[in-house]
């Protein structure tokens, strides 16, 4: 056996076990939180290990297979250089070889293959990962494939630039090669992601063609697998005439190629159920702008924002004044930098891992919760008994000048592969849950990480747009005097482009406020009616 058939051999069993194994883990979501990711990171470094530690065993024990084989031969070029085979067995030491090679060595050499050691320890190595942390399976790889199509769609960038390492303008050692392409293209299609797919299958098509590692008469089955979705995608776009013609190529080339079943299904299907592009929310050119860091342009209001410090909010901020930043005047939106230290970002974490994280939901009617693609994250809520939470609720009181009772716990959230959270308010207006003391009348964000690009805050209604600072606080309110809800407050979390983005949010009640916000004797929501869609 030649070493580059055992090496194929070899991963082919690695493969084998991971597919066996991996069915009956328990694994948590991964791709939605950059945290979760890392231990995904972890795990495929422990199986390089394992696996390395695998092959190294198996070729040692082949080695040692190889070198007892070429003994054999020796003796049996040894027996047929005789003239007949009596002669080799007739002399005794000749025939004790023979006798003692039945006996023991055969038998030695059997027991190593039927037993494979190195085989069952790397089985216990991989049964061991999968049941601390668990392996993805396509719902996650689903997931991946929809965060970069996300990015896509909201950032406006292209597959060949994502492909070449290029986002946004910035290059990163993390080009892909014509199989990752291939696969987004092929996830994309079965996601009913059309226009996308077909953009990803045509960069897979260039790199394959252009891939110098490749041989020339490799390529051509490759080059027909994706013609043959590209085929497919076409159609679904409602261009028949474009899919024949990509299936004619393939059936030209390979004429059993499995397109022809495909060719006929495109010949008798009706295309009247064929996939329409769906037209943007009403919302989504807002969104995606200010996602790009871009705004409107504003006439000028004839009130100027500004950045103070503020050191009479509360007695705790007389020698450490408060660094405040207006973002927007009516709703006031006020950044405060330099809320948190890093000492206590790193004692928010530290609570937060000993909680479960999970996969961020949308609230429904009574505070129900449905996981949905318009919030993709994970979260974990922390009380406020342990020293570091007492600290934040504190400052949330002195600065809002709010009383906490019956406030929510904190949410600490990672938002993972094109994590997002799509336009929102944070008040419910009716159907409350039951243990709530009233809507939730402000918001207090802490930024818990900076993100290299993307993540930012915006308010699709007021033009504003808020990079992660780490350490900053975001606070508005939700809720006018009147505690009518405020719509303009409406705001969402763009997807994450590179980095990992953790956020704290508090929401305070309006149930235990009566005197630290008093109500107006007249409605003020009569402001935000120009604001509704």
């Amino acid at each position: 056996m030649s070493h580059r058939v055992w090496c194929c051999l070899s991963l082919w069993l690695v493969l084998a076990l991971l597919l066996i194994i991996r069915g009956g883990g328990v694994r948590a979501e991964f791709y939605s939180s950059v945290d979760s990711m890392q231990d995904l990171g972890q795990l495929e470094l422990e199986l390089l290990n394992a696996t390395r530690s695998y092959l190294k065993a198996q070729q040692q024990q082949i080695n040692l297979y190889r070198k007892f084989v070429e003994q054999l031969k020796r003796e049996h070029v040894m027996a047929m250089d005789l003239i007949d085979l009596d002669e080799y067995l007739g002399h005794p030491l000749h025939a004790f070889r023979l006798i003692k090679r039945l006996v023991y060595d055969w038998d030695a050499l059997h027991a190593p293959v039927v037993e494979n050691k190195p085989r069952e320890d790397y089985r216990q190595v991989v049964d061991s990962l999968s049941k601390e942390v668990g392996f993805p399976d396509l719902s996650e790889l689903q997931g991946a494939v929809k965060g970069l199509a996300r990015l896509q769609r909201v950032y406006n960038f292209t597959a060949p630039d994502l492909a070449d390492g290029i986002i946004n303008g910035f290059f990163y050692d993390s080009e892909m090669d014509w199989r990752d392409c291939y696969e987004i293209g092929v996830q994309l299609f079965d996601l009913g992601e059309h226009h996308r797919s077909l953009e990803w299958l045509q960069e897979a098509f260039r790199l394959l063609r252009a891939n110098p590692e490749m041989k020339e008469a490799e390529k051509p089955q490759f080059i027909a697998d994706i013609r043959e979705y590209a085929a497919l995608a076409n159609f679904e776009l409602g261009k028949p005439t474009r899919a024949g013609t990509l299936l004619e190529k393939v059936l030209q080339t390979e004429p059993t190629h499995p397109a022809r079943h495909i060719q006929k299904y495109v010949d008798y299907r009706d295309l009247a159920g064929s996939n329409k592009h769906e037209k943007e929310p009403s919302w989504f050119g807002n969104y995606s702008r200010l996602c790009q860091g871009r705004r409107l342009p504003e006439k000028g209001s004839g009130t100027s924002l500004r950045c103070f410090l503020d050191g009479k909010r509360h007695a705790y901020f007389t020698l450490a004044p408060l660094q405040v930043e207006q973002v927007h005047l009516d709703p006031d939106i006020d950044v405060y930098h330099g809320i948190l230290t890093l000492d206590q970002i790193d004692s928010i974490f530290e609570a937060a891992d000993k909680q479960e994280m999970t996969r961020s939901g949308v609230a429904g009617d009574g505070g129900t919760r449905t996981v949905v693609d318009l919030r993709v994250s994970q979260q974990t809520w922390l009380d406020y008994e342990s020293p570091i939470m007492k600290s934040i609720a504190r400052l949330v009181v002195f600065i809002s000048g709010f009383d906490i009772a019956g406030a929510e716990a904190m949410q600490v959230a990672n938002y993972g592969v094109g994590g997002q959270y799509e336009p929102h308010p944070d008040y419910f207006e009716v159907n409350l849950p039951s243990d709530f003391k009233g809507d939730r009348i402000s918001t207090s964000m802490f930024y818990l990480s900076d993100v290299e690009q993307g993540g930012y805050t915006v308010f699709t209604k007021l033009n504003v747009f808020l990079p992660p600072i780490k350490g900053a606080l975001v606070m508005w309110h939700n809720l006018h005097r009147s505690l009518d809800v405020d719509p303009r407050t409406h705001h969402a979390g763009c997807p994450v482009i590179v980095g990992s983005k953790r956020i704290g949010n508090i929401w305070i009640h309006s149930g235990h406020q009566e005197f630290r916000r008093p109500c107006n004797l007249t409605s003020d929501s009569f402001k935000s009616v120009a604001y509704r869609e």
